[in-house]
């Protein structure tokens, strides 16, 4: 039972993930936002070389997790016109390894298990702006669990050593961030911060680029009624923040349970350009027949 549970979900995972990666992006350098190893997850990584020589191409991934944003990394491989899939996870600590175990290629696989971060994926052999594609699909069967895909962002920059990770292009800072009552969904926003990580990765660093973000007072409850007050929260490459964050506790007590609008500035620190916001809602039980759900999707910037 437990065998063909595994199975099930690893084809569906794959599935999601071949079929997000149709039409996505390429580049040198792709930012996936966004991946789990909790225990009971499984976040699938799909890419694809699109280039026809040379036979083998180095492909190197850089990892970034935890709470210190912690820089791990190591190099895999791909031969031309390939595709891999594979758990983001090691065998050692619950991923399933490659969708297909007969694949030749070689993966990195993340050694750590619940654990939550960015991943840079960076094609190194191939001048090209085209070579690599690719998506993650990620189901965690837990009580919230989350089912989600998305394709990697592109930098489509060539390979040069300058362009690896170099995501400065990224410039979103201003975001009107709404989260629903409290009772029925949990809202937060998992945090990256963009830019030319370029220098970080070349030196095997922790990437520190950041974005303080500004509540702009006022904020808004749910039927337009503003209250002022300012408070800020600054994010070093990831982090997670909610409405709380973005608030003083005499808005927060204010603005109350049934939902809130903060239009969200944010000023850069250097070396950071811009933010990537992964909304995440999880529907309580409250909700009724939509409940034990976790949604996600990239917040949209622009105010």
């Amino acid at each position: 039972m437990k065998k063909t549970f595994q199975k099930t979900l690893i084809a569906a995972a794959a599935g999601v993930a071949l079929m997000s990666a149709v039409g996505t992006a390429s580049a040198n350098s792709l930012l996936f936002p966004y991946f789990t190893t909790a225990t009971g997850a499984q976040s699938v990584l799909t890419l694809s070389n699109a280039g026809t020589t040379p036979a083998t191409e180095a492909i190197h991934y850089v990892y970034n997790y935890g709470s210190t944003c912690i820089h791990y990394d190591a190099s895999g491989s791909m031969t031309a016109n390939d595709v891999l899939s594979h758990s983001i996870a090691a065998t050692t600590v619950g991923g399933f390894g490659k969708v297909a175990p007969t694949d030749t290629s070689t993966p990195v696989y993340f050694p750590l298990a619940n654990q939550t971060g960015f991943l840079v994926v960076s094609s190194k052999t191939t001048a090209s702006t085209d070579a690599l594609r690719g998506s993650m699909a990620i189901i965690d069967t837990n009580a919230s669990g989350l089912v989600v895909s998305y394709a990697g962002l592109d930098n489509a920059l060539t390979n040069a050593a300058a362009d690896e990770g170099n995501f400065a292009a990224i410039a979103d800072l201003n975001f009107p961030l709404v989260s629903l009552p409290s009772g029925m969904v949990t809202t937060s926003w998992f945090t990256v911060i963009a830019g030319d990580m370029s220098a970080a990765i070349g030196a095997g660093t922790n990437w520190t680029g950041g974005v303080t973000f500004n509540n702009n007072s006022p904020v808004y409850n749910n039927d337009e009624v503003a209250f002022s007050g300012t408070t800020t929260k600054t994010i070093t490459c990831q982090g997670t923040m909610t409405s709380a964050d973005l608030m003083t506790a005499a808005q927060a007590a204010a603005v109350g349970t049934n939902g809130s609008l903060v239009k969200v500035r944010g000023t850069v620190v250097a070396p950071g350009t811009g933010a990537i916001l992964m909304k995440m809602q999880t529907v309580l039980p409250a909700a009724g027949v939509y409940g034990n759900r976790m949604l996600q999707h990239r917040e949209q910037a622009g105010l």
